[in-house]
């Protein structure tokens, strides 16, 4: 420990020595519980966030009159000391603390307290062996007057020493923005407000999705609060909430033993609802620029020295002790030394420590899940960044320049485009497995399968021409694009004259979505009359050629249809066995008087077991 660390720990225990003796015995009661602050994807535990209990006892109605009377009686400082050292000690008994952050709620009306001194939080850190990095402090606009006023030099500096900054409750009051704008945050706490219930409300869920951008631009970190269900947890992770807290995952505990490394009920949600990587996430690992990082207690001789290996793109990405990004630092934040007198030698000086905290700059920090077009959009909104950092895990993954994001979008897009259907321009089976396994993951909505399929294609195929067949196929595509254009619908050409169709919704009965169809088989019935004579058209068949070349009576082309209903819930089944079940369901709709066969899944999965 360094001197000033020393003379600052000094005057911390003085001052704890000097409260009266009543909140001495308030302050040997409280404690605090930790809640874990955990990544959706792998169900690691990023942080834990010190939460005080234990103020009943002292006879506070509430922890914002403990709080409240400590600052009336002007020992908010000191009170405040004691509890960060005693969360401190507490997070260190955690089982893999140093893999983890600490995330406390302070109060900013301490910066107005008589005694307030700087320094007080690197002594305590130091005296328990904890990094910087590892210690985020949460604000709010509960006092935000204060803040303004005061804090934002104070918070310069705590940045500037190494700790973290969340704004907490985000979206719970009216003046937020102004709190952002001023301090700068590494975190960004979305309030519960926001969060319950956003898996069915369209507002919450737009409003989160432009804060999500919002953070996500400015490099800042994003946490879903008060996240209580299992639907509440998927709608976060695929919005792109970075982390989540709340009672899904764990009610705060005042025994440490609780606070797990890795909470496996997170990880096999994540195994079950998605592929390891998505299509985006492939294509972004191939194209990425493999930057090395530097760990931000290096010196800035490392960091030229990572720039000179990399001229083709001079710019390198600082990390903490977790390999958290930071930021970046270009060739150009470092002219000032690089392009005057003896400034290459200041920053080759050993003996003259140039803290490198000083030329990181922000940058878009996306996670590799995120897909191609939002990362796109991020880059184009920030115009003066020179990529985007990728993380996995919030890790440091790698670097996407302007023209690595390019490559990847360009290739998704011809990816795309093998997978169209060279006649109709429908999505291939490639694009139909993935809807399938898509909808196996989204367990919180109800879906409608459907598999079309022509009948009697090839005698009408024969009898009138390959041109005429291509030209029923093009019309029944034409017929979906029209009734299957909602936000919540999808078409699909699997080849010939097979087509799938897919419905997501909740809460639709299952005769309204026959209904649907039925209706759009009619609409091709009746268009495709225009291909007979008036006489055909009239008798209702028309004479060709059967399997075995005699001649014979055909009816008019129709379609049929084979419908699965797949409730919401937990997917017992894969895919492919919903595939083959809709192939022997198409068997039944062809036999039917109607040409349409349904069955929800628990049915049709019965009926193949007998």
């Amino acid at each position: 420990m360094i001197y000033t660390d020393i003379i600052s720990v000094n005057l911390y225990y003085e001052g704890v020595r000097m409260l009266p003796q009543h909140w001495k015995e308030h302050l040997s009661k409280v404690e605090h519980a930790f809640q874990p602050i955990v990544n959706p994807f792998s169900g690691v535990t990023f942080a834990v966030e010190a939460l005080l209990r234990g103020w009943e006892r002292c006879g506070f109605d509430s922890i914002a009159e403990f709080f409240d009377t400590a600052f009336r009686e002007n020992l908010l400082f000191e009170v405040d000391l004691e509890l960060r050292r005693k969360a401190m000690m507490k997070f260190r008994t955690i089982e893999g603390f140093r893999k983890m952050k600490l995330f406390y709620n302070y109060d900013i009306r301490i910066v107005n307290m008589p005694d307030f001194t700087k320094g007080r939080t690197k002594a305590l850190l130091t005296a328990n062996d904890l990094e910087p990095d590892a210690f985020c402090f949460e604000i709010s606009e509960r006092h935000k007057h204060s803040f303004i006023k005061n804090t934002k030099n104070i918070f310069e500096n705590v940045k500037q020493y190494g700790c973290r900054i969340a704004i907490d409750d985000f979206g719970a009051g009216f003046a937020n923005f102004e709190l952002f704008y001023y301090s700068e945050p590494n975190f960004l706490k979305i309030d519960k407000f926001l969060i319950q219930g956003i898996d069915e409300d369209i507002k919450k869920k737009k409003y989160c999705s432009n804060l999500t951008g919002l953070a996500h631009f400015f490099g800042i970190t994003i946490v879903a609060e008060g996240v209580e269900t299992k639907k509440e947890f998927l709608t976060c992770k695929e919005m792109g909430f970075d982390l989540i807290q709340g009672y899904f995952i764990q009610k705060p505990s005042v025994d440490v033993k609780d606070i797990m490394p890795v909470y496996s009920s997170v990880q096999y949600i994540d195994q079950t609802d998605k592929r390891n990587l998505s299509e985006d996430a492939y294509l972004i690992s191939n194209e990425i620029v493999k930057l090395s990082p530097v760990n931000v207690s290096e010196s800035a001789e490392r960091v030229l020295e990572n720039i000179r290996n990399h001229m083709n793109v001079p710019i390198v990405p600082i990390v903490d002790d977790t390999d958290m990004p930071l930021g970046i630092i270009s060739e150009r934040n470092l002219k000032e030394y690089l392009y005057h007198p003896f400034g290459k030698e200041l920053l080759h000086n050993k003996s003259l420590t140039v803290n490198i905290r000083k030329f990181i700059t922000s940058c878009p920090i996306v996670e590799i899940n995120v897909p191609i077009e939002k990362i796109l959009e991020l880059f184009v909104a920030n115009k003066e960044t020179d990529g985007v950092i990728i993380t996995k895990g919030l890790k440091y993954f790698g670097f996407l320049t302007a023209q690595s994001l390019l490559n990847t979008l360009n290739e998704k897009n011809l990816a795309f485009a093998r997978d169209m259907n060279p006649l109709t321009k429908l999505s291939g089976n490639s694009l139909i497995n993935g809807y399938l396994n898509d909808a196996f993951r989204d367990e919180h909505s109800q879906y409608f399968l459907v598999y079309f399929d022509f009948d009697n294609f090839k005698p009408f195929n024969d009898r009138f021409g390959f041109r005429q067949g291509d030209r029923a196929i093009v019309l029944f595509s034409d017929i979906l694009k029209k009734d299957f254009s909602g936000k919540n619908e999808f078409i699909g050409h699997i080849g010939g004259d097979d087509f799938f169709g897919g419905i997501s919704c909740n809460g639709m009965v299952c005769a309204m979505a026959v209904d649907k169809i039925r209706k759009t088989i009619k609409k091709f019935t009746d268009s495709v009359i225009s291909f007979y004579s008036p006489s055909e058209v009239k008798q209702g068949y028309y004479t060709g050629k059967d399997r075995q070349g005699n001649d014979s009576v055909f009816p008019l082309l129709s379609i049929s249809a084979a419908i699965i209903e797949l409730p919401s819930g937990r997917r017992e089944h894969t895919p492919d066995e919903i595939a083959n079940i809709l192939a022997d369901l198409k068997k039944k709709a062809k036999s039917s008087e109607e040409k349409i066969a349904v069955a929800s899944i628990s049915e049709a999965l019965a009926e193949t077991t007998h």
